[in-house]
């Protein structure tokens, strides 16, 4: 029996324990049988206030026949427990949302373990240690038939949406949180800001525009996967390209991590020292492409950027699986482009940056970076608690828990409606009305995909990318999408739930109180006994 979260697994073991519980008290003092003796006491009592008399005697047989027989039946279903509908019989079990990574995931169970802190703390659910009864898995025939049925059907409905969607509210949400914290690499950010990239931005507005080449002017075209804001950020496709640009300009000053290339570094000595006491420096100067497209272990700053945590990692992967990029290139730069607007570096001049003043400005900027992120930690963590994870996380734990709760209290309804058939109808849609709730929140995130696409048309790396750099940047027109699509999520969550219970609810009053059949059937003796006291007068 599949079930819709992790919690669920523990909380339907819990909700029939706590059943069988009250169910061995009930019948233990004997209240189990209290309702036949109501049925007959009724019955008779129905007949004298209509004065029956002698000539009611068979009607009034038939009468308490008949409702006898149907409580009966109802307390066989919906009372009386067997091994053979036992909770251990069965593996309940419960499949996990598709991974970021992509991966299949992995089906969890009661018998096989959940790998999870669940396990540990509700151990005492699966071995039933936690009560000192025996055996309280047992659940009565209607109920059990109840529960698979409805998980079927739940497993049956996602299984037959053949569209697997991108799920673009976790990227959204991984970029919202990601943070850079890592002074040395804030650093190497302001570095590379100031010493590649204004120099490269500056050349590029004056120089001729006509210098640049084909490809170059490519890269700018209106409608390419570029633009003409490609040299509005750090890694510029066009500066690393373009010849005159990052190939040939270098850091100002030496970068830790590079080692001399005396073919690059031509101011240094090859014998180290010159006779004037000259000493070449630890560190040798990378062209700004280097710099930038090395791998991390080499210092290269993109890298750095986009798997300087794992949070960076999982989001490059997250967005590689969720959205359509035309190569990997273009996934890193994606990310690289949203570290960088997390970095927030200003530029400062690389002639400050020398010997005593190098010191002091990197000690500053230090300081600087190290208030910037804690400013920036704090306002992420702000929106977080704004996000939908909580809402989205809560509301399955709440079903689990709801049903627990039904499932406690059955046995408690059932004998108090003296096993009414109708109880039966209408506890059995409570059950199925509140396992369907996983099928309206299915539905409430393949629509929020689909509205994601709408208001991100294209969903190309570089759109929609794009769209969540601004957004974390504080940009207006990003920040009222993110604003309507959350509302929107956050009401099909609750309102779709809300709409299903209330039109079950009005099933169940018609059911239960209205001119249903099952309420004829249950009053036809009594119709019976009124026609034979008539005829016997007669």
């Amino acid at each position: 029996m599949q079930l819709d979260s992790y919690l669920e697994l523990f909380t339907t073991l819990y909700g029939w324990a706590f059943a069988n519980l009250l169910g061995e008290i009930l019948t233990g003092t004997g209240l189990a049988a209290l309702p036949f003796a109501l049925i007959v006491f009724s019955a008779w009592h129905s007949a004298k206030e209509e004065g029956a008399g002698i000539n009611g005697v068979l009607a009034l047989i038939e009468s308490v026949q008949t409702k006898l027989i149907t409580a009966l039946l109802v307390m066989a279903l919906c009372f009386a427990t067997t091994p053979f509908t036992s909770l251990h019989n069965i593996n309940l079990s419960y499949k996990p949302e598709q991974t970021a990574d992509g991966s299949e995931p992995q089906v969890v169970s009661t018998q096989g373990g959940t790998n999870s802190g669940y396990d540990r703390a509700m151990a005492d659910a699966v071995n039933g240690s936690f009560a000192r009864s025996g055996n309280l898995s047992y659940v009565p025939l209607w109920w059990y038939s109840v529960m698979g049925l409805s998980s079927g059907i739940n497993g049956a409905f996602r299984a037959g949406m053949t569209s697997s969607e991108r799920d673009l509210r976790v990227v959204a949400d991984l970029a919202r949180m990601a943070t850079i914290e890592d002074p040395a690499l804030l650093h190497d950010v302001q570095r590379f800001y100031s010493e590649c990239f204004v120099p490269a931005r500056s050349q590029y507005f004056s120089m001729d525009k006509n210098q640049i080449s084909a490809s170059g002017r490519g890269i700018l075209a209106e409608g390419s996967i570029y633009g003409p804001t490609d040299v509005d950020w750090v890694g510029s496709q066009l500066f690393r390209t373009e010849p005159g640009f990052y190939d040939v300009m270098r850091s100002y000053n030496p970068v830790p991590g590079w080692s001399i290339d005396f073919n690059r570094d031509s101011e240094y000595m090859q014998g180290g020292a010159s006779d004037q006491g000259f000493m070449n420096p630890d560190w040798g100067r990378p062209t700004c492409k280097q710099w930038w497209e090395a791998d991390a272990a080499t210092g290269g700053v993109r890298e750095r950027l986009t798997s300087n945590t794992s949070t960076w990692r999982s989001l490059l992967q997250v967005a590689q699986n969720s959205i359509t990029f035309n190569s990997t290139d273009e996934a890193k730069d994606a990310m690289a482009k949203l570290a960088f607007e997390k970095a927030n570096p200003t530029f400062v001049s690389p002639d400050k940056m020398l010997g005593d003043d190098y010191g002091k400005g990197t000690n500053a900027w230090r300081t600087v970076t190290g208030g910037i992120s804690t400013i920036g930690v704090g306002k992420q963590a702000f929106e977080s608690s704004l996000g939908m994870a909580p809402l989205l996380n809560m509301l399955p734990m709440l079903q689990a828990l709801v049903l627990m709760a039904l499932y406690m209290f059955l046995p408690l309804i059932v004998v108090i409606s003296c096993y009414d058939l109708k109880m039966m109808v209408v506890g059995g849609l409570a059950i199925f009305t509140v396992k369907f709730w996983a099928v309206m929140w299915f539905v409430a995130r393949w629509l929020d995909a689909h509205l994601i696409d709408a208001m991100y048309p294209g969903l190309t790396g570089s759109a929609l990318m794009q769209e969540i750099t601004q957004s974390v940047s504080s940009g207006q027109p990003q920040l009222y999408k993110r604003m309507l699509l959350n509302t929107l999520l956050a009401v099909m969550f609750i309102a779709l739930p809300l709409i299903w219970s209330s039109m079950m609810a009005w099933v169940g009053y018609r059911v239960g109180f209205e001119n249903s059949s099952i309420n004829k059937a249950d009053n036809l003796s009594d119709k019976a006994g009124k026609g034979s006291s008539i005829r016997l007068k007669r």
